[in-house]
């Protein structure tokens, strides 16, 4: 395969590539706290026989940090972080972060999230609601009151580089970095944040990159056709 074959073929692999991060966006329109993402593209350049050719990669994902819109619900368990910062759930592995705050109680009245992985304090510890607190409330600041008073204060961190974090499914994240605690972290009760996913945007971005994966595609066909009429008449002649 020649040198321009080889450059058509990294830019539509690049491409499609896009084309997965783009698909991924929509289908995470209504995901709670989803953050979009973009591929971020490098010129690579290489030498072949003299010449100094430059290839597409793709080299990484770029998250969109900006904040979703909160949704009111009604449902005093819902929290959401109004800026920076991400509450801390404990699983098997250690702990993740999330900003989805659609929280339960369970059975040992811990607040648990979607996938049962209980909320942690800012000691590092389950936030457990004790037995008749009454309806609960929260603070700006992460306090949790019923009843009889406070009952713990919510664990809201941040990181040097939140885009370096790990995405690992449902919502959550796991990184090596060390987390700092958000000294002035903002939370609101009874809303959730939204997917900060633009639809119309990834509809527009999904066609654009349909449209040069096509391009470059024509291209690999017209220089295809063109090398197969030389190779003919070459044979032509030789006959």
């Amino acid at each position: 395969m020649d040198t321009t074959a080889y450059i058509g073929l990294s830019r539509q692999i690049a491409l499609q590539n896009r084309l997965d991060v783009i698909a991924g966006n929509i289908a995470n329109v209504d995901t709670t706290a989803y953050k979009a993402e973009e591929l971020r593209f490098e010129t690579v350049w290489e030498r072949s026989g003299g010449q100094r050719l430059a290839f597409v990669q793709d080299v990484g994902r770029v998250r969109d940090l900006r904040d979703g819109a909160l949704q009111a619900t009604g449902n005093p368990l819902d929290f959401a972080i109004s800026g920076p910062g991400y509450f801390t759930v404990q699983t098997k592995d250690g702990p993740a972060y999330t900003r989805a705050g659609r929280f339960a109680l369970s059975p040992d009245g811990e607040l648990v999230n979607a996938s049962g992985l209980p909320l942690l304090d800012e000691n590092g510890t389950p936030v457990t609601i004790p037995a008749g607190s009454g309806e609960i409330s929260l603070a700006g600041d992460g306090t949790i009151s019923g009843r009889d008073g406070p009952i713990a204060r919510i664990q809201i961190v941040d990181f040097a580089d939140p885009r370096r974090l790990e995405r690992l499914g449902d919502g959550l994240y796991r990184t090596r970095q060390p987390p700092q605690p958000v000294e002035n972290a903002r939370l609101e009760q009874g809303v959730i944040e939204e997917s900060n996913v633009e639809p119309v945007l990834e509809i527009t971005r999904m066609m654009e990159t349909v449209r040069a994966f096509e391009a470059t595609q024509r291209m690999l066909d017209i220089h295809h056709e063109l090398e197969r009429r030389t190779v003919q008449g070459v044979l032509g002649q030789a006959a």
